[in-house]
């Protein structure tokens, strides 16, 4: 399982190292349903750009929803099993980099990526040094699907 994890951090990391601001678009097939993705509408299919706030100051210029949801995920981060010394996580540059998807119970869906640093202490007390960490939320950023850390 953690490989997998490492996984999805090393290819988060590659695409946030990329593109420093997501471009999404909600894309109307023929047959009515929806799909959002990042790359352009294929064929005869309606496109229309969608808003994100990647690259435009992160969950700062963000409405109070946003803050909440950047407590969520604080909370998630902090409620890792496997930190040493959980009362001692530092979270910090906490940003939302975008939409994604995710696997949950067999299905994709989409999800809110937001990144932080954090950084805890180890067994013999002193701090490790800053690691990545992810957190997944539903698209309304009020439920945490996934969260992984590399520690």
């Amino acid at each position: 399982m953690k490989g997998f994890q490492g996984a999805w951090l090393a290819a988060g990391l590659m695409t946030a190292a990329v593109s420093p601001a997501w471009a999404v678009n909600k894309c109307t097939l023929p047959d009515g349903s929806v799909a959002l993705q990042d790359l352009p509408c294929a064929g005869v299919a309606k496109s229309v750009a969608v808003r994100t706030y990647a690259g435009q100051g992160g969950a700062q210029q963000q409405d109070g929803r946003a803050q909440k949801a950047v407590k969520l995920c604080e909370s998630a981060w902090r409620n890792v099993p496997n930190w040493k010394d959980p009362e001692s996580v530092r979270i910090s540059n906490v940003r939302r980099t975008g939409f994604t998807t995710v696997r949950l119970h067999d299905a994709s869906i989409m999800a809110v990526r937001y990144v932080a640093d954090v950084n805890a202490k180890n067994s013999f007390g002193g701090y490790v040094g800053g690691k990545t960490a992810m957190c997944y939320l539903d698209q309304s950023e009020t439920r945490v699907l996934d969260v992984i850390t590399s520690n």
